[in-house]
């Protein structure tokens, strides 16, 4: 059975911070920036937390100025899983890109 509750320690944010940090530039790809953070919340375990809430709770820390703003904005209850957040994370950023479940979106989600 997966936590819902759980801690994990500060060094873990500051790993996502210095390697995986995306500013809404337009010189940034979302895409880039999901892959990148899913490769690092991949190499982390933390007992009994399942990997997608593990990566849910990872998620605000890799963004920073208007996208954490556009997060907090929406975040109030209305995102509850790790896909629904790269939904609306990508629907918003990339808004070209076609969400169909192609095997690399579905790397994505791993």
């Amino acid at each position: 059975m997966a936590a819902n509750n759980f801690e994990f320690k500060p060094a873990l944010v500051t790993m996502i911070q210095n390697n995986a940090l995306f500013h809404g530039l337009s010189n940034e790809s979302p895409r880039e920036h999901v892959q990148k953070f899913i490769e690092l919340a991949g190499s982390l375990e933390i007992n009994v937390v399942h990997e997608d809430a593990l990566k849910l709770r990872l998620f605000p820390y890799s963004l920073e100025g208007n996208v954490i703003r556009w997060l907090n904005n929406r975040q109030t209850l209305s995102i509850i899983s790790w896909v629904d957040m790269l939904n609306k994370f990508m629907t918003r950023y990339c808004p070209h890109s076609k969400m169909a479940p192609t095997l690399s979106n579905r790397k994505m989600r791993r």
